[in-house]
Protein backbone atom coordinates (compact mmCIF):
# COMPACT_ATOMS: atom_id res chain seq x y z
CA UNK A 1 0.00 0.00 0.00
CA UNK A 2 2.67 2.37 0.74
CA UNK A 3 4.49 2.49 -2.66
CA UNK A 4 0.94 2.87 -4.28
CA UNK A 5 0.54 5.46 -2.08
CA UNK A 6 3.64 7.13 -3.09
CA UNK A 7 2.42 6.42 -6.99
CA UNK A 8 -0.96 8.97 -6.41
CA UNK A 9 1.42 11.38 -4.64
CA UNK A 10 3.67 11.46 -7.51
CA UNK A 11 0.46 12.13 -9.81
CA UNK A 12 -0.57 15.31 -7.79
CA UNK A 13 2.74 16.81 -8.74
CA UNK A 14 2.77 18.94 -11.90
CA UNK A 15 6.45 18.90 -13.28
CA UNK A 16 7.15 15.13 -13.06
CA UNK A 17 3.17 14.42 -14.49
CA UNK A 18 4.83 17.01 -17.69
CA UNK A 19 7.86 15.42 -17.93
CA UNK A 20 6.35 11.54 -17.66
CA UNK A 21 3.86 13.17 -20.54
CA UNK A 22 5.78 14.41 -22.76
CA UNK A 23 8.49 11.51 -22.87
CA UNK A 24 5.59 9.27 -22.78
CA UNK A 25 4.34 10.39 -26.46
CA UNK A 26 8.26 10.75 -27.66
CA UNK A 27 8.41 7.35 -26.34
CA UNK A 28 5.32 6.27 -28.70
CA UNK A 29 6.98 7.65 -31.75
CA UNK A 30 10.63 6.44 -31.02
CA UNK A 31 8.81 2.87 -30.87
CA UNK A 32 7.01 3.78 -34.36
CA UNK A 33 10.08 4.47 -36.01
CA UNK A 34 12.53 2.01 -34.39
CA UNK A 35 10.53 -0.91 -36.29
CA UNK A 36 10.22 0.99 -39.30
CA UNK A 37 13.66 1.58 -39.32
CA UNK A 38 14.62 -2.10 -38.88
CA UNK A 39 12.18 -3.07 -41.43
CA UNK A 40 13.69 -0.62 -43.79
CA UNK A 41 17.01 -1.59 -43.39
CA UNK A 42 16.54 -5.33 -43.46
CA UNK A 43 14.30 -4.99 -46.51
CA UNK A 44 16.49 -2.99 -48.28
CA UNK A 45 19.91 -3.98 -47.49
CA UNK A 46 18.81 -8.34 -45.90
CA UNK A 47 21.54 -8.11 -43.70
CA UNK A 48 21.89 -8.36 -39.96
CA UNK A 49 25.44 -6.71 -39.83
CA UNK A 50 24.02 -3.35 -41.73
CA UNK A 51 21.09 -3.03 -39.31
CA UNK A 52 24.05 -3.54 -36.24
CA UNK A 53 26.05 -1.02 -38.18
CA UNK A 54 23.09 1.11 -38.28
CA UNK A 55 22.43 0.82 -34.67
CA UNK A 56 26.00 0.77 -33.37
CA UNK A 57 26.17 4.61 -35.85
CA UNK A 58 23.53 6.60 -33.13
CA UNK A 59 25.34 4.51 -29.83
CA UNK A 60 29.35 5.54 -30.88
CA UNK A 61 28.87 9.35 -30.23
CA UNK A 62 26.36 8.66 -27.64
CA UNK A 63 29.50 7.02 -25.58
CA UNK A 64 31.99 9.43 -26.84
CA UNK A 65 30.19 11.98 -26.03
CA UNK A 66 28.48 11.44 -22.79
CA UNK A 67 31.55 12.50 -20.30
CA UNK A 68 31.11 16.28 -22.22
CA UNK A 69 27.23 15.90 -21.98
CA UNK A 70 27.85 14.81 -18.39
CA UNK A 71 29.78 17.99 -17.45
CA UNK A 72 27.22 20.24 -19.58
CA UNK A 73 24.17 18.86 -17.58
CA UNK A 74 25.91 20.18 -14.29
CA UNK A 75 26.39 23.49 -15.68
CA UNK A 76 23.30 24.52 -17.28
CA UNK A 77 19.64 23.97 -16.38
CA UNK A 78 18.60 20.19 -16.95
CA UNK A 79 15.14 21.35 -18.28
CA UNK A 80 16.34 23.44 -20.52
CA UNK A 81 18.78 20.97 -21.94
CA UNK A 82 16.40 18.45 -22.75
CA UNK A 83 14.28 21.18 -24.45
CA UNK A 84 17.05 21.57 -26.68
CA UNK A 85 17.62 17.99 -27.49
CA UNK A 86 14.02 16.93 -27.92
CA UNK A 87 13.34 19.95 -30.62
CA UNK A 88 16.37 19.27 -32.40
CA UNK A 89 15.59 15.63 -32.71
CA UNK A 90 12.38 16.86 -34.25
CA UNK A 91 14.28 18.53 -36.75
CA UNK A 92 16.03 15.73 -38.05
CA UNK A 93 13.58 13.61 -38.06
CA UNK A 94 11.50 16.10 -40.02
CA UNK A 95 14.38 16.07 -42.35
CA UNK A 96 14.55 12.60 -42.92
CA UNK A 97 10.36 12.67 -43.69
CA UNK A 98 11.47 14.57 -46.23
CA UNK A 99 14.40 12.18 -47.53
CA UNK A 100 12.27 9.21 -47.72
CA UNK A 101 9.55 11.29 -49.01
CA UNK A 102 11.19 11.98 -52.03
CA UNK A 103 12.96 8.36 -52.51
CA UNK A 104 16.53 9.98 -52.46
CA UNK A 105 17.17 8.75 -48.76
CA UNK A 106 20.51 6.48 -48.88
CA UNK A 107 22.11 3.96 -46.43
CA UNK A 108 24.95 6.44 -45.87
CA UNK A 109 22.60 8.75 -44.69
CA UNK A 110 20.92 6.86 -41.82
CA UNK A 111 23.90 6.62 -40.70
CA UNK A 112 24.41 10.18 -40.35
CA UNK A 113 21.39 10.60 -39.24
CA UNK A 114 22.09 8.15 -36.03
CA UNK A 115 25.41 9.83 -35.45
CA UNK A 116 23.70 13.17 -35.29
CA UNK A 117 20.53 11.71 -32.66
CA UNK A 118 23.39 10.15 -30.86
CA UNK A 119 24.81 13.27 -30.14
CA UNK A 120 21.90 14.84 -28.68
CA UNK A 121 21.36 11.90 -26.86
CA UNK A 122 24.59 12.03 -25.19
CA UNK A 123 23.29 15.36 -23.45
CA UNK A 124 19.88 14.22 -22.69
CA UNK A 125 20.60 10.95 -20.92
CA UNK A 126 22.48 12.18 -18.10
CA UNK A 127 20.17 15.72 -17.76
CA UNK A 128 16.77 13.48 -17.37
CA UNK A 129 18.43 12.01 -14.81
CA UNK A 130 20.22 14.70 -13.07
CA UNK A 131 16.35 16.63 -13.58
CA UNK A 132 14.22 14.07 -11.79
CA UNK A 133 15.88 14.71 -7.89
CA UNK A 134 14.99 18.39 -8.73
CA UNK A 135 11.44 18.13 -9.41
CA UNK A 136 10.72 15.20 -7.30
CA UNK A 137 10.69 14.56 -3.69
CA UNK A 138 13.41 11.62 -2.14
CA UNK A 139 10.95 9.48 -0.97
CA UNK A 140 9.16 9.35 -4.27
CA UNK A 141 12.03 8.89 -5.99
CA UNK A 142 11.72 4.95 -6.78
CA UNK A 143 8.30 5.35 -7.77
CA UNK A 144 9.30 8.20 -10.23
CA UNK A 145 12.62 5.97 -11.51
CA UNK A 146 10.09 3.03 -12.08
CA UNK A 147 6.94 5.19 -13.72
CA UNK A 148 9.44 6.73 -16.30
CA UNK A 149 10.44 3.11 -17.69
CA UNK A 150 6.95 1.74 -17.15
CA UNK A 151 5.59 4.69 -19.14
CA UNK A 152 8.63 3.99 -22.27
CA UNK A 153 7.42 0.44 -22.33
CA UNK A 154 3.67 0.92 -22.56
CA UNK A 155 4.57 3.44 -25.24
CA UNK A 156 7.81 2.89 -26.90
CA UNK A 157 8.20 -0.90 -26.51
CA UNK A 158 4.47 -2.25 -26.61
CA UNK A 159 2.09 0.66 -28.15
CA UNK A 160 4.79 2.01 -30.26
CA UNK A 161 6.26 -1.16 -32.43
CA UNK A 162 2.35 -2.90 -32.61
CA UNK A 163 1.42 0.69 -34.62
CA UNK A 164 4.75 0.82 -35.98
CA UNK A 165 4.75 -2.20 -37.26
CA UNK A 166 1.24 -1.56 -39.01
CA UNK A 167 1.84 1.48 -40.80
CA UNK A 168 5.55 0.83 -41.63
CA UNK A 169 3.64 -2.03 -43.83
CA UNK A 170 1.76 0.52 -45.33
CA UNK A 171 4.34 3.74 -45.40
CA UNK A 172 7.65 3.90 -44.14
CA UNK A 173 7.71 7.74 -44.56
CA UNK A 174 4.13 8.37 -42.61
CA UNK A 175 5.67 6.17 -39.60
CA UNK A 176 8.91 8.44 -39.49
CA UNK A 177 6.60 11.52 -39.49
CA UNK A 178 4.61 10.07 -36.73
CA UNK A 179 7.90 10.22 -34.75
CA UNK A 180 8.73 13.77 -35.99
CA UNK A 181 5.21 14.66 -34.20
CA UNK A 182 5.76 13.43 -31.09
CA UNK A 183 8.94 15.11 -30.87
CA UNK A 184 6.95 18.38 -30.98
CA UNK A 185 4.47 17.46 -28.61
CA UNK A 186 7.62 16.45 -25.41
CA UNK A 187 9.09 19.62 -26.63
CA UNK A 188 5.74 21.34 -25.74
CA UNK A 189 5.32 19.67 -22.42
CA UNK A 190 9.18 20.21 -21.60
CA UNK A 191 8.35 24.28 -22.75
CA UNK A 192 5.34 24.32 -20.19
CA UNK A 193 7.50 23.29 -17.05
CA UNK A 194 8.38 25.31 -14.94
CA UNK A 195 12.24 27.04 -15.40
CA UNK A 196 15.13 25.25 -13.44
CA UNK A 197 17.98 26.51 -12.05
CA UNK A 198 21.59 25.92 -13.38
CA UNK A 199 23.27 23.53 -10.54
CA UNK A 200 25.97 25.13 -8.91
CA UNK A 201 29.65 24.81 -10.16
CA UNK A 202 33.12 26.03 -8.90
CA UNK A 203 33.85 29.48 -10.60
CA UNK A 204 36.86 29.40 -12.97
CA UNK A 205 37.10 25.76 -13.79
CA UNK A 206 36.79 24.27 -16.93
CA UNK A 207 34.43 21.92 -18.35
CA UNK A 208 37.09 19.42 -18.85
CA UNK A 209 38.49 19.90 -14.99
CA UNK A 210 34.97 19.10 -14.07
CA UNK A 211 34.74 16.00 -16.24
CA UNK A 212 38.09 14.95 -14.33
CA UNK A 213 36.80 15.52 -11.16
CA UNK A 214 33.48 13.85 -11.81
CA UNK A 215 35.63 10.40 -13.47
CA UNK A 216 37.87 10.53 -10.11
CA UNK A 217 35.24 10.61 -8.03
CA UNK A 218 33.17 7.86 -9.35
CA UNK A 219 36.36 6.04 -9.76
CA UNK A 220 36.78 6.06 -5.59
CA UNK A 221 33.13 4.46 -5.48
CA UNK A 222 34.11 0.24 -5.45
CA UNK A 223 30.79 -0.52 -6.39
CA UNK A 224 30.30 2.02 -8.74
CA UNK A 225 33.21 0.96 -10.68
CA UNK A 226 33.02 -2.66 -10.48
CA UNK A 227 29.54 -2.47 -10.96
CA UNK A 228 29.27 -1.20 -14.30
CA UNK A 229 32.53 -3.08 -15.33
CA UNK A 230 30.09 -6.16 -15.30
CA UNK A 231 26.82 -4.38 -16.67
CA UNK A 232 29.74 -3.28 -19.39
CA UNK A 233 29.47 -6.45 -20.80
CA UNK A 234 25.93 -7.66 -20.09
CA UNK A 235 24.65 -5.12 -22.42
CA UNK A 236 27.54 -4.91 -24.92
CA UNK A 237 26.33 -8.79 -25.63
CA UNK A 238 22.90 -10.02 -24.44
CA UNK A 239 20.65 -6.91 -23.76
CA UNK A 240 21.55 -4.43 -26.34
CA UNK A 241 21.90 -6.94 -29.40
CA UNK A 242 18.70 -8.49 -29.05
CA UNK A 243 17.27 -5.55 -30.62
CA UNK A 244 18.99 -6.58 -33.89
CA UNK A 245 19.35 -10.27 -33.30
CA UNK A 246 15.84 -11.12 -32.70
CA UNK A 247 14.24 -9.30 -35.49
CA UNK A 248 16.76 -10.89 -37.49
CA UNK A 249 16.07 -14.28 -36.68
CA UNK A 250 12.42 -13.91 -37.20
CA UNK A 251 12.72 -12.41 -40.48
CA UNK A 252 15.21 -14.97 -42.18
CA UNK A 253 15.38 -17.99 -39.66
CA UNK A 254 11.76 -18.60 -39.18
CA UNK A 255 10.56 -16.45 -41.51
CA UNK A 256 7.76 -14.69 -39.80
CA UNK A 257 5.83 -11.66 -41.27
CA UNK A 258 6.41 -7.77 -40.67
CA UNK A 259 4.13 -7.75 -38.08
CA UNK A 260 5.26 -10.22 -36.28
CA UNK A 261 8.51 -8.24 -35.77
CA UNK A 262 6.48 -5.32 -34.29
CA UNK A 263 4.36 -7.22 -32.22
CA UNK A 264 7.67 -8.99 -30.59
CA UNK A 265 8.92 -5.61 -29.71
CA UNK A 266 4.90 -4.97 -28.66
CA UNK A 267 5.62 -7.93 -26.18
CA UNK A 268 8.96 -7.08 -25.29
CA UNK A 269 7.36 -3.37 -24.41
CA UNK A 270 4.24 -4.88 -22.27
CA UNK A 271 6.71 -7.48 -19.84
CA UNK A 272 9.23 -4.78 -19.13
CA UNK A 273 5.85 -2.05 -18.17
CA UNK A 274 4.84 -5.29 -16.19
CA UNK A 275 8.54 -5.56 -14.26
CA UNK A 276 7.91 -1.36 -14.13
CA UNK A 277 5.13 -1.46 -12.21
CA UNK A 278 6.22 -4.25 -10.07
CA UNK A 279 9.16 -2.06 -9.35
CA UNK A 280 7.12 1.09 -8.21
CA UNK A 281 5.64 -1.18 -5.44
CA UNK A 282 8.45 -2.66 -4.49
CA UNK A 283 10.44 -1.50 -1.21
CA UNK A 284 13.75 -0.88 -1.79
CA UNK A 285 15.88 -3.91 -1.06
CA UNK A 286 18.55 -3.82 1.85
CA UNK A 287 21.00 -5.51 -0.31
CA UNK A 288 20.52 -3.49 -3.41
CA UNK A 289 23.60 -4.52 -5.07
CA UNK A 290 22.82 -8.36 -5.31
CA UNK A 291 19.01 -7.53 -5.41
CA UNK A 292 20.24 -5.85 -8.57
CA UNK A 293 22.40 -8.08 -9.99
CA UNK A 294 20.58 -11.19 -9.41
CA UNK A 295 17.21 -9.55 -11.87
CA UNK A 296 20.18 -9.06 -14.81
CA UNK A 297 21.67 -12.42 -14.47
CA UNK A 298 17.96 -13.76 -14.70
CA UNK A 299 17.49 -11.52 -17.85
CA UNK A 300 20.93 -12.77 -19.49
CA UNK A 301 20.31 -16.39 -19.09
CA UNK A 302 16.89 -16.36 -20.41
CA UNK A 303 18.56 -15.85 -23.57
CA UNK A 304 19.02 -20.17 -23.31
CA UNK A 305 15.55 -19.71 -25.36
CA UNK A 306 17.16 -20.14 -28.13
CA UNK A 307 18.88 -23.47 -27.70
CA UNK A 308 15.45 -24.83 -28.54
CA UNK A 309 13.39 -22.18 -29.88
CA UNK A 310 11.68 -23.13 -33.51
CA UNK A 311 8.37 -21.20 -33.44
CA UNK A 312 7.67 -17.33 -32.71
CA UNK A 313 6.12 -17.79 -29.26
CA UNK A 314 9.38 -19.76 -28.00
CA UNK A 315 11.54 -16.61 -29.01
CA UNK A 316 9.28 -14.48 -27.38
CA UNK A 317 10.27 -16.03 -24.25
CA UNK A 318 13.47 -14.44 -23.95
CA UNK A 319 12.02 -10.59 -24.09
CA UNK A 320 9.04 -11.67 -21.71
CA UNK A 321 12.10 -12.72 -18.88
CA UNK A 322 14.97 -10.14 -19.66
CA UNK A 323 12.87 -6.95 -20.17
CA UNK A 324 11.00 -6.95 -16.63
CA UNK A 325 14.49 -8.00 -15.03
CA UNK A 326 16.01 -5.44 -16.76
CA UNK A 327 14.16 -2.33 -15.37
CA UNK A 328 13.79 -4.42 -11.67
CA UNK A 329 17.27 -3.67 -12.25
CA UNK A 330 17.82 -0.75 -13.09
CA UNK A 331 15.37 1.26 -11.11
CA UNK A 332 17.25 -0.33 -7.75
CA UNK A 333 20.31 1.11 -9.27
CA UNK A 334 19.23 4.61 -10.12
CA UNK A 335 17.73 4.95 -7.14
CA UNK A 336 20.88 4.22 -5.96
CA UNK A 337 22.90 6.59 -7.32
CA UNK A 338 20.46 9.25 -6.75
CA UNK A 339 20.62 8.82 -2.94
CA UNK A 340 24.28 7.76 -2.81
CA UNK A 341 26.05 10.74 -4.86
CA UNK A 342 25.73 14.52 -4.64
CA UNK A 343 23.14 15.93 -6.79
CA UNK A 344 25.69 18.76 -7.88
CA UNK A 345 28.11 15.90 -9.14
CA UNK A 346 24.44 13.55 -10.33
CA UNK A 347 25.21 14.42 -14.25
CA UNK A 348 28.57 13.59 -14.40
CA UNK A 349 27.73 10.35 -12.25
CA UNK A 350 25.25 10.11 -14.46
CA UNK A 351 27.18 10.37 -17.45
CA UNK A 352 29.77 8.08 -16.28
CA UNK A 353 27.48 5.68 -15.63
CA UNK A 354 25.98 5.60 -19.01
CA UNK A 355 29.17 6.01 -20.30
CA UNK A 356 30.54 2.69 -18.91
CA UNK A 357 27.75 0.81 -19.16
CA UNK A 358 27.54 1.27 -22.78
CA UNK A 359 30.76 2.10 -23.65
CA UNK A 360 31.68 -1.52 -25.62
CA UNK A 361 27.88 -1.71 -27.21
CA UNK A 362 28.65 -0.23 -30.53
CA UNK A 363 31.51 -2.52 -30.54
CA UNK A 364 28.88 -5.49 -29.11
CA UNK A 365 26.31 -4.69 -31.92
CA UNK A 366 28.95 -5.17 -34.64
CA UNK A 367 30.53 -8.11 -33.01
CA UNK A 368 26.71 -9.83 -32.72
CA UNK A 369 26.16 -9.12 -36.54
CA UNK A 370 28.93 -10.61 -37.67
CA UNK A 371 29.45 -13.26 -35.39
CA UNK A 372 25.54 -14.41 -35.73
CA UNK A 373 26.26 -14.26 -39.72
CA UNK A 374 28.62 -17.00 -39.03
CA UNK A 375 27.54 -19.01 -36.10
CA UNK A 376 23.89 -18.28 -36.52
CA UNK A 377 21.62 -16.30 -33.74
CA UNK A 378 21.26 -19.60 -31.55
CA UNK A 379 24.87 -20.37 -30.92
CA UNK A 380 26.05 -16.79 -30.02
CA UNK A 381 22.88 -16.22 -27.39
CA UNK A 382 23.98 -19.35 -26.09
CA UNK A 383 27.44 -18.58 -25.46
CA UNK A 384 27.24 -14.84 -24.19
CA UNK A 385 23.97 -15.61 -22.25
CA UNK A 386 26.66 -18.25 -20.35
CA UNK A 387 29.92 -16.40 -20.02
CA UNK A 388 27.99 -12.82 -19.05
CA UNK A 389 26.71 -14.42 -15.88
CA UNK A 390 29.88 -15.62 -14.40
CA UNK A 391 31.01 -11.95 -13.38
CA UNK A 392 27.63 -11.37 -12.21
CA UNK A 393 27.54 -14.30 -9.64
CA UNK A 394 30.50 -12.69 -8.51
CA UNK A 395 28.81 -9.14 -7.39
CA UNK A 396 26.55 -11.24 -5.65
CA UNK A 397 28.29 -12.58 -3.35
CA UNK A 398 31.43 -10.55 -3.43
CA UNK A 399 31.59 -8.79 0.56
CA UNK A 400 33.17 -6.10 -0.23
CA UNK A 401 31.41 -5.25 -3.19
CA UNK A 402 28.23 -5.03 -1.06
CA UNK A 403 29.97 -3.69 1.62
CA UNK A 404 27.66 0.13 0.87
CA UNK A 405 24.33 -1.72 2.16
CA UNK A 406 26.29 -3.15 5.28
CA UNK A 407 25.05 -0.35 7.34
CA UNK A 408 21.64 -0.65 5.53
CA UNK A 409 21.29 -4.05 7.14
CA UNK A 410 22.37 -3.38 10.48
CA UNK A 411 20.46 -0.32 10.69
CA UNK A 412 17.21 -2.90 10.20
CA UNK A 413 18.62 -5.54 12.84
CA UNK A 414 18.46 -2.66 14.84
CA UNK A 415 15.26 -1.25 14.13
CA UNK A 416 13.74 -4.88 14.67
CA UNK A 417 15.70 -7.03 17.23
CA UNK A 418 14.79 -10.69 17.99
CA UNK A 419 11.89 -11.32 20.92
CA UNK A 420 13.39 -12.00 24.11
CA UNK A 421 11.80 -14.03 27.35
CA UNK A 422 11.65 -11.40 30.18
CA UNK A 423 12.77 -13.31 33.48
CA UNK A 424 9.48 -14.25 35.69
CA UNK A 425 8.50 -11.09 37.74
CA UNK A 426 10.25 -8.45 35.87
CA UNK A 427 8.16 -6.44 32.81
CA UNK A 428 9.64 -6.24 29.26
CA UNK A 429 11.21 -2.73 28.27
CA UNK A 430 9.29 -0.19 26.20
CA UNK A 431 11.84 -1.03 23.53
CA UNK A 432 10.70 -4.84 23.78
CA UNK A 433 7.74 -4.31 23.98
CA UNK A 434 7.43 -2.45 21.22
CA UNK A 435 6.32 0.99 22.09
Amino acid sequence: MKKKLALVQLAHHREPRLLVFGQSVSSFGDGVSYVALTLLILETTHSASKLAWFSAARMIPLVVFLLLGGAIVDRFSRRTLLLISDSARAVLTGMLVVLLGAGVLRYWELLVFGVLFGSFDAVFMPAISALTPEIVPEDLLPAMNAVRPLANNLTGQMIGPAVGGAIAAASITWAIGVDCATFVISSASLFAMKPTLAPVHTLGTSMFSEIRDGVRYMRSIRWFLTGLSVVTFMNALVFVPMGVLIPYFLLHDLQTSKLLVGYTFAVMGLSGAAGALVAANLKTPKRRIRMAFTYWMIGSLSALVFSFATNWWEVLLFPLVSSPMMLLGNVIWESMMQTEIPKEMLGRATSVDWFLSLGLSPVGLVVAGLLANDWGVRTYFVVFSLACTAPGLWMVISRRINAVDAARVSATEVAEPPLTTSPPGECPSSHEAGI
